[in-house]
């Protein structure tokens, strides 16, 4: 299985784990910068796993989204994908805030990530990294 970066958000949806089926309710945006494992196609749509659920989309959406130059590829091959390579020694040391929500931060380059329910991320821009992680009052 190969991982790969997004360039590009996506509309996938959400599949049984188990069955491989489509699961009921919207399409779920696969955000610009994910890293998915690709598992193959079936019948025109491309299976990959996101945050350890599997999901499917057209192959043409996932193409343009792993390699704008991409061709159509026959119904059963791998769409073209680029391998990302992650340094080993690459970790993110995220703190815990004092809130009444499951609320993260880390430390990066020019600011803050945060992260509510380890789930939603965002960037907070504080190059001196002054903010104590308190809200104004």
């Amino acid at each position: 299985m190969a991982k790969v970066e997004l360039n590009k958000s996506i509309e996938a949806r959400k599949l049984n784990q188990r069955s491989g089926l489509p699961m009921t309710g919207p399409e779920v945006t696969i955000p610009y910068g994910a890293i998915i494992e690709h598992t193959g196609t079936d019948r025109g749509t491309e299976k990959f796993h996101y945050l350890g659920e599997l999901y499917s989309c057209s192959h043409e959406v996932f193409a343009s989204a792993v390699n704008a130059a991409a061709p159509a590829a026959p119904a059963q091959q791998t769409a073209p994908s680029r391998p990302v390579t992650v340094p080993s020694q690459a970790k993110l040391q995220w703190e815990s805030l004092d809130s009444d929500q499951a609320l993260l931060r880390a430390k990066v380059p020019g600011g803050w990530l945060v992260a509510l329910h380890g789930a939603s991320v965002t960037f907070y821009p504080d190059p001196e990294h002054q903010w104590d992680g308190s809200s104004v009052a």
